[in-house]
């Protein structure tokens, strides 16, 4: 990516890191992130603001798998960028919602609920780093590999989003949707792991566990992006249909 449309040196770093990630293949993801100075276009900024919090989460599994400290960082870069991107869309969408058209006012409420659930994402994931950095030489195998695939899940869940979004396709969406009964499986597994330990440090259990319940919860966050791509696409809800045909 060109110096000249990246931010700032931290995140320029960031942002580095990001498109050099092995999900980072399709053409929409290599793209150059918007630069609120120049190109404020809130759409731009809500598929960007998915990339970011997917950076995020593909730094805490990096994190946890090799204790890198620098990958802690990148995700303090991430939840704060992702707090700017927040700030900026509340600010503006009023303004913008008043001349949209109709079609437009439509993406633009999408893209306003996107920015919230991707600010939450980026807020569980950073809980996860302090208690990583506290706590992570103490894990054990089976409990940094369970983190790390939920890390993983969330990744992929967050790949298929943007790329939904970015393509207004529900394949990606459906596909997303499916992958958070597995983060419920993992989150599941550790939580009776830590039950059913015979000796063990109830506090770093109980950490062990908000850090699974920490990535579960993100997990819901991601679940709630494609929900609302099906939304935006198909202009049906996905949500609470079970209680409506009940």
């Amino acid at each position: 990516m060109p110096a000249s449309s990246r931010r700032a040196g931290a995140a320029a770093a960031r942002h580095v890191r990001a498109r050099s990630a092995p999900n980072s293949s399709s053409p929409t993801e290599s793209a150059s992130a918007p630069d609120l100075r120049r190109d404020p276009d809130l759409l731009r900024l809500g598929a960007h603001a998915c990339l970011v919090a997917r950076d995020a989460v593909t730094n805490v599994a990096e994190g946890l798998a090799h204790a890198s400290s620098l990958a802690f960082v990148t995700v303090k870069e991430c939840e704060a960028e992702l707090d700017e991107i927040d700030r900026y869309v509340d600010e503006r969408i009023a303004g913008e919602l008043t001349a949209a058209s109709p079609k437009r006012i439509k993406e633009l409420l999408a893209c306003l609920k996107f920015v919230l659930d991707l600010e939450r994402i980026g807020d569980l994931v950073l809980t996860i780093v302090g208690r990583a950095r506290a706590y992570g030489n103490q894990l054990s195998v089976q409990d940094r590999a369970d983190l790390h695939d939920m890390c993983k899940i969330l990744e992929k869940m967050l790949t298929l989003v943007h790329q939904a979004n970015a393509q207004r396709n529900v394949e990606p969406a459906m596909s997303a949707l499916k992958l958070d009964g597995e983060m419920d499986v993992l989150r599941t597994r550790i939580y009776s792991r830590q039950v059913s330990r015979k000796t063990r440090d109830v506090g770093l259990s109980l950490e062990i566990f908000l850090m699974a319940q920490a990535l579960e919860r993100a997990g819901d966050h991601a679940k709630n992006l494609a929900e609302e791509v099906c939304h935006l696409v198909e202009g049906r809800t996905m949500r609470h249909q079970r209680s409506f045909r009940s």
